[in-house]
């Protein structure tokens, strides 16, 4: 990391400083001077990761010393909901990490998850991804909120032992909520058996469960959701239509063709043209590019 640009950074940084922070469902980074000891609120859940930097060399990390007035440290208070759905794509199953995220995602209780130990991973590891998280936020080049949600991903994976472990089921709405997550993630390759493995339910209860919640079978949620894929990717990209075909999940286009007619009363190739679908189907799509945040019902 060129130490200068991380300084005017952080000097930006520190401009910034908010005199009523209230951190909101996305990412919000805050700068103080070690002297200021500020109060951090906690009554939004969300992830807090925490560093400090050497005043005059931000490069250099603070392990040596104690720290001075003029140090600054910086909070990243990061979205929980958003951010543990992102990690739950990537973190395996099997892993202790993956039961944290699942007992943690959905809640709306407030509290916070500071994450500022480090446990066995080289400290400067984390202190790299964190100041990359700073210059990507301060300077906003395009596409800045992703590669953020990307870096604070790698760092609370790198960090996970740090994370508390709150256990417990979740409640219907809280699951349903997971579920659709999943489904909308990966409509293309999403099975009722792979999901009940995946949160430890059995499949009948999570049929039974989705069926009562949201008035839909597993099949037809599914469905729904490779459709609306299927539809903004004709309509977003020049991919030939068996190609979307596939990626939504369907071998041949046969069958494709003929639920997109019934979904939105054209074929794919007048959907791509932009003619005949009915407005109702088209608020249908663009409610379905908003992402899911709660229970469903």
């Amino acid at each position: 990391m060129d130490e200068a640009r991380l300084k005017r950074a952080l000097d930006i940084l520190l401009s910034e400083r908010l005199e009523h922070l209230e951190p909101g469902s996305g990412t919000l980074l805050v700068a103080y001077r070690m002297r200021d000891k500020p109060a951090i609120p906690t009554s939004a859940p969300c992830h807090i990761l925490r560093t400090t930097y050497d005043a005059r060399h931000p490069a250099h990390l603070l392990l040596d010393r104690r720290t001075r007035p003029d140090d600054i440290t910086v909070y990243a208070f990061l979205g929980k909901q958003q951010l543990d759905r992102v990690l739950m794509a990537l973190a395996p199953s099997s892993s202790n990490f993956f039961q944290v995220l699942v007992d943690n995602l959905g809640q709306e209780q407030s509290g916070t998850t500071e994450i500022s130990k480090v446990g066995n991973v080289d400290p400067s590891i984390l202190q790299d991804i964190f100041s990359l998280m700073v210059v990507t936020y301060v300077e906003r080049q395009e596409e800045w909120e992703l590669v953020i949600d990307g870096l604070a991903s790698a760092a609370i994976a790198l960090a996970s032992p740090a994370i508390r472990h709150q256990p417990g089921r979740q409640s219907p709405d809280e699951l349903v909520a997971l579920l659709l997550t999943e489904i909308a993630a990966h409509p293309e390759s999403v099975t009722l058996h792979g999901l009940a493995e995946r949160f430890s339910y059995n499949p009948t209860y999570l049929s039974g469960l989705l069926h009562e919640q949201c008035g839909r079978t597993f099949s037809q949620l599914v469905r729904e959701q490779r459709m609306l894929r299927a539809h903004q990717l004709l309509t977003d990209t020049g991919l030939p239509v068996a190609k979307v075909a596939a990626m939504v999940g369907y071998e041949g286009t046969s069958n494709f063709h003929r639920l997109f007619r019934k979904r939105f009363g054209v074929s794919p190739a007048q959907a791509r043209a932009g003619r005949g679908t009915s407005d109702a189907a088209m608020m249908d799509v663009s409610a379905s590019r908003r992402p899911v945040v709660g229970g469903a019902r």
